[in-house]
């Protein structure tokens, strides 16, 4: 599996990565957990597959939930 990685956030030393990628002549988007074997990172099992076509529309509700936060929540600069 290839892909194109848009987004990275560590937690409790496993990785969950956000990317765009191929597999058996399929594109997908794929939000998974990934975990440290040495120095190589290597994906679980658990996360989601998102259908391509989709992504836009995931685009526009993240967009619009940043654009309701209100200026002292918890998305707010400290």
């Amino acid at each position: 599996m290839t892909g194109t990685i848009l987004f990275d956030q560590i937690h409790r030393g496993d990785v969950w990565r956000l990317e765009v990628a191929s597999h058996e002549g399929r594109t997908f988007g794929n939000w998974r957990k990934w975990y440290w074997k040495g120095a190589e990172l290597l994906p679980t099992k658990q996360g989601a597959t998102i259908p391509l076509e989709r992504l836009p529309e995931l685009n526009a509700a993240l967009t619009a939930y940043l654009a309701s936060a209100p200026p002292d929540g918890p998305l707010s600069a400290k």
